[in-house]
């Protein structure tokens, strides 16, 4: 046995953990009523179950507004596909209802893994 399939194994033991849903758009081309061509932000994948992980703790920056940055680590399935620049909304659940939800700017290329993937996401807003 190799160690791809060991790994393989663990995607079960691994998925058990992810609490939450996520919502990943990708700007695409598209052509508009009046005919013009644009850029449009469209969901590529919805109800991805995900879980997130804050590796630090000082999320604002204190200047004329209080600013609410702070990078997150996104732990999904290696099956769905997340690029660099991707906007992704997660979904806080209670049972199987949304209860709220948290948009992040970006996310950086993504570390896939036999079991996983993990995206590094940036969170900006105001207080």
């Amino acid at each position: 046995m190799n160690i791809q399939a060991i790994f393989a194994k663990a995607t079960t033991a691994v998925e058990f953990m992810y609490d939450k849903k996520a919502t990943i758009r990708r700007q695409m081309a598209v052509v508009k009523e009046n005919g013009a061509d644009g850029m449009e932000w469209v969901p590529i994948h919805e109800g991805v179950p995900c879980r997130l992980s804050n590796p630090g703790l000082n999320n604002t920056n204190q200047s004329e507004a209080n600013v609410i940055k702070y990078d997150v680590k996104l732990f999904l399935s290696s099956e769905f596909e997340v690029k660099a620049g991707d906007e992704i909304t997660i979904h806080i659940l209670k049972g199987d209802q949304i209860v709220s939800s948290v948009d992040y700017e970006s996310s950086k290329e993504p570390f896939v893994y036999v079991s996983h993937q993990e995206v590094l996401l940036v969170r900006k807003e105001f207080a």
